[in-house]
């Protein structure tokens, strides 16, 4: 029976607190009339008006603050019923504004504050633009998006605010009046209240609906708000002071419903953006700290296993090895160069240089995590993967490396290998008749070398982001970049197990020896430069047993005689 009651009251819950506060709101509103002496006893006008100030300041307060979240979060949400429901209040914190400085009392606000009719206008002025503007807000669509620029959002909020200020203060006549001294609230008065509260209902109606689809617990918290504000309403049709007890009541209420605004609304719209970072951080975090770690492991799992899968290993090694263009497409414009020389009998590394049509040369290179069978899967992946986009996308008259690498990226997702594998790799496009290089960089991680004809080195500044499976945390495009390689000029794309073999004291190789191989060599002809790098590479290692895979490739730009 218990857990039953239990399980009532988990399904029903948000229900049970709506119905219980508005029985709240409607008790605490006829009992008030009891403590009208009281209340006028211990209430002098200049305590009403400091109380008063304070419960408008924070309201106006709450609503400037969920204008602005909205409108500085409109770049990257594009959301049109936030962005709007924050232009509503923007224009609901100013009138209020208005309203409080001419409150009856208030020291002069252009005009001498005698009369509380200004001040009773502005306020339903306020509430009507709030009503309709939360009726309309709940009409759009929650996901829909908008191309409208945002400045939009923030200039006509303030022409509504300060035209009603001018017409308010210096056409008074335009308003039918809603409060007559010695007299009280006026029929249009009232009528205005009624017409207020039967909008926020039928507001707080369908968000009902919308919030039993969703269970979003700020829907929740913005009905209870709703609800609290008709009861304010229903509290400024009773008053016959500015300064009496329903009067004051009414502001308690409003007090309450923005500070359920504040906590819905504004926190979560503040907090919500922070926790998706901080969860994708520790992922991004987690992944980055234990990546290599997980890969080395798996490498010593596969070496354990290598005896028995000889066999296999050597049919995988000759696929791979099919992949890869020992014979490079040359002509009188252009030449390559390649080293290749694996680690292991299945190499980590992968490149392909391959001709796409007469005018165009395609190549990439990279590394894979890990070495043997896997490595040779994800090669095998990799190059079927990039060949049919290339021959998609050229069909269409679209050679972007960027774009290949997004699709490869997405396809990569789609597969069943692990989260720890990954590929870092660099795709390019070579004119041969222009000699431009369009090229594109998913993680890879060194710098390819432009050796100029008159022996400066410079290096390919390039980023990007390894091909993983994050996804859903990662999901931006690739961007395509441009080099242009003059004649004469030959550039060098190479993995990072060149730069990183190690001597028998653990000394890096490096850069800075790559780059003088390369300018002690500049006029050599390329098979040459190409060989005397290989050379000096195993002359510092004292070996030609590689720790890591070792690969490169140089293209030259001919000069034309």
């Amino acid at each position: 029976m218990l857990k039953k009651i239990s399980d009532i009251h988990t399904k029903y819950k948000h229900y049970i607190i709506t119905i219980i506060t508005g029985a709240a709101a409607y008790a605490l509103l006829e009992i008030a009339g009891l403590f009208e002496e009281e209340f006028e006893r211990i209430m002098s006008i200049a305590n009403y008006l400091t109380w008063h100030y304070l419960f408008e300041f924070i309201s106006i307060l709450v609503s400037f603050s969920v204008f602005v979240v909205s409108y500085y979060t409109y770049d990257q949400t594009r959301n049109l019923r936030t962005v709007f429901l924050g232009s509503v209040f923007f224009t609901i914190g100013m009138i209020d504004m208005f309203h409080t400085l001419s409150f009856k009392g208030m020291p002069d606000f252009f005009i001498e504050n005698v009369s509380a009719n200004r001040a009773t206008t502005f306020w339903i002025l306020g509430r009507l633009i709030s009503a309709i503007g939360f009726l309309i807000a709940t009409i759009i669509p929650p996901k829909r998006k908008s191309k409208i620029r945002k400045e939009i959002f923030l200039i006509i909020p303030m022409a509504i605010s300060v035209f009603l200020l001018n017409v308010v203060t210096y056409h008074p006549d335009f308003f039918p009046p809603m409060f007559i001294e010695e007299y009280g609230l006026t029929k249009y008065k009232i009528y205005s209240e009624y017409l207020i509260v039967i909008l926020f209902a039928v507001v707080a109606l369908i968000l009902i609906y919308e919030y039993k689809k969703k269970k979003d617990n700020v829907i929740f918290l913005f009905v209870l708000s709703l609800i609290i504000s008709i009861f304010s309403e229903m509290a400024f049709v009773l008053y016959e002071s500015v300064y009496d007890i329903y009067n004051y009541l009414g502001h308690i209420y409003k007090f309450i419903a923005f500070f359920l605004i504040f906590r819905g609304v504004l926190i979560s719209s503040i907090k919500k953006p922070y926790l998706q970072l901080h969860r994708a951080k520790e992922q991004l975090k987690d992944h980055a700290e234990n990546l290599d770690k997980k890969v080395y492991e798996r490498t010593i799992e596969i070496k354990k296993l290598n005896d028995r899968l000889l066999d296999d290993i050597k049919y995988a090694r000759s696929i791979q090895e099919s992949m890869f263009s020992f014979k490079v497409p040359e002509n009188k414009n252009i030449s390559f160069e390649v080293r290749y020389f694996p680690a292991e009998r299945i190499s980590g590394d992968f490149y392909s240089i391959f001709k796409i049509d007469e005018g165009n040369i395609a190549f990439y290179i990279g590394d894979v995590s890990g070495h043997g069978v896997p490595a040779a899967m994800l090669t095998i992946f990799l190059n079927q993967t990039v060949r049919s986009l290339l021959d998609l996308n050229n069909s269409k008259g679209d050679l972007s490396p960027g774009s290949i690498l997004d699709d490869t990226y997405k396809a990569f997702n789609k597969t069943n290998f692990g989260d720890d594998v990954y590929i870092v790799m660099l795709f390019g496009v070579y004119n041969i008749k222009s000699g431009r290089l369009k090229w594109s960089s998913a993680g890879h991680n060194v710098e390819p070398l432009i050796i100029k004809k008159n022996g400066k080195i410079h290096e390919i500044k390039i980023k990007g982001f390894p091909i993983c499976k994050l996804i859903e945390i990662y999901n931006e495009k690739y961007q395509d970049h441009i080099t242009e390689i003059e004649p004469g000029d030959r550039v060098m794309f190479y993995t990072d197990g060149l730069i990183e073999a190690r001597n028998s004291s653990g000394e890096f190789y490096g850069t800075g020896r790559l780059e003088n191989v390369l300018k002690s060599n500049l006029n050599k002809p390329l098979k040459y430069m190409a060989d005397v790098i290989c050379d000096s590479v195993f002359e510092f290692m004292g070996s030609k047993n590689t720790q890591d895979d070792i690969t490169f490739f140089i293209l030259e730009r001919r000069e034309q005689h």
